[in-house]
């Protein structure tokens, strides 16, 4: 009895003090930043651009915001070909009572709004993400095939890499933590608090530094989901992976996409990292990306063949 009372007063204690700690320096952060109206981080609201007529739904990943969209959209948008929506993951980029409500159902409606949003108004709509959004464009494609003419991933989440896990896989590394410190559900990210572009340090913008267990959870769930489902996926698809992705495991997105059943491009890039709307050649992703769904629409049916 005296072992296990031992115990638990160290769980206690353990979950105390983390929680002081994160509520601490998430303290000193918030007052650093200024949100707007809506309490969101600075430029982390959903934004449209272009009038063309294939729609590009825009899904960022973990712990970031549309924002990180803001270039590439731009760039498509002035073809003349694109609108692009950049949509905001619920709780992303909100103070923590609403961030910690966050779950892959969620998720999933989010996107799902999005895209019937974009059909009311445009005959092809193609589903475009970044890691985690990678993973969520991919699971639209999955369960809404008739809604999505084809997908993009840009360092797709289909697996998390080691690289940053010593000894155990970061799904376990989370279980342990999640039982540990079950009282005190937050971590602080440990990944830069700003998007800086490497081509162009002066886009910048800010991303979620505190971010909620939830988070996590329904990410591994996503990946769980989407695993074994590769040649369900029988739609066009445009990948771009990194080498020097220390984030999502490179190896296990390059065997993923292989099993794909449908049109495809996978370009594999070694001298960038895992964000690759903010790395260099970013430009010419966009024109890659471009040429492939102009491409893959002009061998679908004409829209008024397609709403008759």
């Amino acid at each position: 009895m005296h072992t296990l009372l031992t115990l638990v007063t160290l769980w206690l204690a353990a979950n105390l003090l983390h929680a002081a700690w994160v509520q601490s320096r998430r303290h000193c952060w918030e007052r650093r930043n200024t949100r707007d109206a809506d309490g969101l981080l600075p430029n982390a609201a959903a934004f449209t651009v272009g009038k063309g007529p294939i729609a590009l739904l825009l899904i960022h990943g973990f712990a970031d915001t549309p924002r990180i969209w803001k270039r590439m959209a731009d760039y498509l948008a002035a073809s003349g070909a694109f609108t692009c929506r950049a949509m905001r993951l619920p709780g992303s980029a909100q103070r923590a009572p609403l961030a910690k409500n966050q779950s892959l159902t969620l998720w999933q409606q989010a996107v799902d709004k999005e895209l019937d949003n974009l059909h009311a108004t445009h005959s092809a709509v193609w589903a475009i993400g970044h890691s985690l959004g990678g993973a969520l464009a991919i699971d639209a494609a999955l369960r809404r095939t008739e809604a999505i003419g084809g997908v993009a991933v840009f360092s797709p989440m289909i697996e998390v890499s080691k690289k940053r896990s010593p000894l155990l896989p970061p799904v376990v590394w989370f279980r342990l933590a999640s039982f540990t410190l079950g009282l005190s559900p937050v971590f602080e990210s440990c990944f830069s608090a700003d998007g800086i572009a490497v081509d162009d340090p002066s886009f910048t913008y800010k991303r979620d530094r505190f971010i909620p267990f939830c988070v996590y959870r329904s990410l591994f769930e996503l990946i769980r989901s989407n695993r074994s489902r590769s040649a369900s996926l029988a739609c066009p698809v445009f990948a771009v992976t990194a080498e020097r992705d220390s984030v999502v495991d490179t190896p296990a997105a390059l065997r993923w996409l292989a099993g794909c059943t449908g049109p495809k491009r996978v370009l594999h890039l070694t001298d960038i990292g895992h964000v690759i709307p903010l790395e260099t050649g970013w430009q010419a992703q966009c024109d890659n990306l471009s040429v492939f769904i102009r491409e893959q629409n002009s061998k679908r049916p004409q829209a008024s063949s397609e709403r008759s």
